[in-house]
């Protein structure tokens, strides 16, 4: 299944490589988007509520059964770029991490997206619910969750929570999370040949620099820690658990992240996966590795647990921190 997938994505790619301005990229992208909706379905027993939470649009995702934690509150972010996705496109998929993790509600913020303003607008929408989120739930043990261009989010978001002195999430789960879209030079260089954006990795970075990285950060230094959070302070990080693909660019950002948690002392486990693609998880429904991932990120989140599956330890690069 993993390479009938990874056919489609690589059909897919081949449109978003072929275009030439940032605009017609983040138009495919939402297409695509918008399909994998349209191919995913609610589970039982969750309910969505729309709100409006300090000027930014949320779904809520309420999970409803009985076996649901009713003290375990999430915030999910999704990818997209920073330029396209939206809550709409994830809710099956939270709400099937709810029902799996047992987690009782999850808020989707449908943060600002750069085609409509660069950064800092959809870090600020971010924190905004993230704060209405603590003085609403701020009894219950609060989540962090993000995928992608949202993992980025997320990791930001703590860092401005550092910053303001607030409270941070219980801990955080993180999607072939992009953390350094500065994409500066780094003191590990592995081969990866990207299952999504193609073999030649140099073209691959410098593609996300134009198309993503560079309108994003806009006329922002890209090192701020806001923008490439990887480049932060990560002492002071909730625990952290990381999948990605041993065939994706932003493979060498989540081992920069546990080789640095390892200096620092911070708790990070990484799991790159071989023999998958960027944010696989999505396709969890219908892909083996999808589903084995998917029920780890759900053990993380609800237990605090790290349950690596036995069936695909072959498949998996287990890096784990403090050592």
């Amino acid at each position: 299944m993993s390479k009938s997938v990874t056919l489609f994505l690589r059909l897919c790619q081949g449109r978003l490589l072929a275009a030439h301005n940032p605009e017609r990229v983040w138009w495919v992208g939402a297409r695509i988007t918008n399909l994998l909706q349209k191919l995913s379905t609610m589970p039982s027993g969750c309910t969505v509520q729309h709100r409006m939470v300090n000027g930014v649009p949320v779904e809520i995702i309420n999970n409803t059964s009985v076996h649901a934690y009713k003290s375990q509150t999430l915030l999910f972010l999704h990818g997209g770029g920073f330029a396209f996705g939206s809550a709409a496109n994830y809710r099956a998929f939270v709400a099937r991490l709810c029902k799996k993790s047992g987690i009782a509600r999850a808020w989707v913020p449908d943060y600002t997206l750069m085609s409509t303003a660069p950064f800092p607008a959809g870090l600020n929408d971010v924190v905004a619910v993230w704060k209405a989120l603590v003085c609403e739930h701020g009894q219950d043990e609060l989540l962090l969750a993000g995928d992608s261009a949202g993992g980025n989010l997320s990791l930001a978001l703590c860092h401005a929570m550092n910053k303001e002195c607030c409270r941070l999430p219980a801990r955080v789960y993180l999607s072939s999370p992009w953390l350094d879209p500065s994409l500066g030079e780094n003191d590990l260089h592995p081969e990866v040949i990207d299952a999504f954006l193609g073999r030649n990795e140099s073209i691959a970075r410098d593609w996300l620099k134009r198309m993503f990285a560079a309108p994003y950060a806009n006329v922002h230094d890209p090192e701020n820690p806001l923008i490439s959070p990887l480049l932060g302070d990560l002492s002071s990080l909730p625990p952290l658990y990381v999948q990605c693909s041993a065939n994706e660019v932003f493979m060498v950002d989540s081992l920069r992240l546990v080789k640095q948690a390892q200096r620092l002392g911070t708790v990070c486990h990484v799991d790159v996966w071989a023999g998958v693609f960027h944010d696989f998880i999505l396709f969890s429904p219908t892909m083996p590795e999808g589903r084995a991932a998917f029920a780890a990120a759900a053990a993380w989140l609800g237990q605090g647990e790290v349950r690596r599956p036995p069936y695909f330890q072959n498949r998996i690069r287990q890096l784990s921190s403090p050592l």
